[in-house]
């Protein structure tokens, strides 16, 4: 008997129930799951690997269990393990398939643990040797990733060889009814939307301050301070959610909340809707553009949903380097593309470059703590939505389109400068400390992500 398998049995007598199954060939065993037509060659190669290394932790109700999984402790550390992973990433077996397809967000975290070589974690592998990933399946896995970007619809502007980015170019036009994004531009600057008057949507989303108020939290009606930044209402339209904690489901939703809001707006939706029918082009805007319902809070909030949705902001220097011209960034702007990409598009992914997942705000180090002073409700983030302790700080993930407009920064507006705000992400949720140099070529890159809205 080899030391090896004289390890595995030591650990195995010590109750950690290492993979003897594994060893040995006693494992469970999966029925394959076979690709639809029409997948591509590289699919059905990965889909095979998924089904063999990913499964277990990844597929709740479709995994092999080895012999050892109704030990003691080996049955805790397995649940724990499953329960983990769910929460990242769950592979059914429409996706094995290819009946249905991996979202951005799937490819993003497939792509983070790969590159950053942490997936399967470590403890996992100790026991579970087989389940490795090769260098050579790493890269398959990445190549068919790259291979899924280039299919998405806001691919189709990239470069041939920058179709598989993480990051795709905003579209140069949107299509939407152009008489309601006018009624709702007007309403989005109206005064009448507020208790006293005295406030309108771009008092807090100020469109000549990168669609916010440049200030640590917002003010509302009377002078009240709120507890929480105003995020940018620039490229809104490509959030999961709205607010922070997503508490909104849609533009339309979170355009209702703060003029109801006593600590923001301070207006009831009744009154509104009485004062702007008052107003007689509003009462024939609505009549011609809502011809059934008429001038409605639902209507109302529907119009400036729809403005919103125009108050997209591209052809960025960086929209123009997707779109094939190599020589708009500098050396240095590409090394901090670069660094981004290493570091931060797990999250920080897609046209806005964020967005389209909730994140826990300090996964390596505690922001909290690194922050000083004592918790506020609205540091909860999601848990204040969901009830659910596993959401407590995390957050929906900010767009980073303008961000250099967008100061200060984080949901507490605590950090005024964008190479601060870098540096502090780098600690709290990858745990690396940027030099000044790695910190001055990401916030090259980032500024070239501001682009154009008239």
């Amino acid at each position: 008997m080899n030391n090896k398998t004289l390890y595995v049995f030591a650990l195995a007598l010590a109750g950690l129930a290492l993979p003897l199954s594994n060893m040995l060939g006693f494992s469970g065993e999966n029925k394959p799951i076979p690709v639809v037509s029409g997948s591509s060659e590289r699919f059905a190669k990965v889909s095979e690997i998924f089904q063999n290394k990913c499964v277990d932790c990844h597929s709740p109700g479709m995994t092999r269990m080895p012999i050892y999984a109704s030990f003691p402790i080996a049955k805790q550390l397995m649940a724990k393990d499953i329960e983990n992973a769910s929460d990242r990433l769950v592979l059914s077996q429409q996706l094995y398939s290819g009946e249905n397809t991996f979202t951005p967000l799937m490819l993003a975290r497939l792509e983070s643990v790969l590159k950053n070589n942490s997936m399967p974690p470590a403890l996992y592998l100790s026991m579970h040797w087989t389940d490795k990933l090769s260098a050579d399946e790493q890269k398959l896995i990445l190549d068919w990733i790259s291979e899924e970007r280039a299919k998405l619809p806001l691919s189709a502007d990239s470069a041939n060889d920058l179709k598989g980015e993480p990051v795709q170019p905003l579209p140069l036009k949107v299509d939407l009814d152009a008489e309601k994004v006018a009624v709702g531009q007007k309403l989005f600057h109206e005064k009448l939307l507020s208790g006293d008057n005295t406030l309108s949507c771009s008092s807090c989303h100020d469109l000549n301050k990168g669609g916010t108020d440049q200030t640590k939290v917002a003010t509302g009606i009377k002078g009240q301070q709120g507890p929480i930044n105003s995020p940018t209402v620039y490229n809104a339209m490509y959030n999961i959610a709205q607010f922070w904690d997503g508490r909104a489901k849609d533009l339309q939703e979170q355009a209702a909340g703060p003029v109801a809001s006593p600590a923001e707006m301070g207006a009831n939706w009744d009154d509104v809707v009485e004062k702007l029918k008052q107003v007689s082009d509003y009462q024939i805007a609505f009549d011609k553009l809502y011809a059934e319902q008429g001038l409605t809070k639902t209507t109302v909030t529907d119009a400036i949903a729809t403005f919103e949705k125009s108050l997209v902001t591209p052809n960025s220097r960086f929209d123009q380097y997707l779109r094939g011209n190599n020589t708009i960034l500098t050396a240095d702007e590409k090394a901090g593309y670069a660094l981004f990409k290493e570091n931060c598009t797990s999250c920080h992914f897609g046209a806005a470059l964020g967005g389209l997942s909730f994140e826990k705000m300090g996964v390596e180090n505690d922001y909290f703590k690194l922050r000083g002073g004592q918790l506020s409700e609205v540091d909860n983030g999601r848990f204040n939505v969901t009830k659910q302790e596993k959401d407590r700080h995390f957050f929906k993930v900010p767009v980073l389109r303008n961000v250099e407009l967008t100061h200060p920064y984080f949901h507490d507006g605590s950090v005024a400068k964008l190479e601060d705000a870098v540096r502090i992400m780098a600690k709290v949720q990858r745990d690396k400390d940027f030099t000044n140099d790695e910190v001055n070529k990401v916030v090259a890159f980032l500024k070239t992500l501001t682009g154009n809205h008239e």
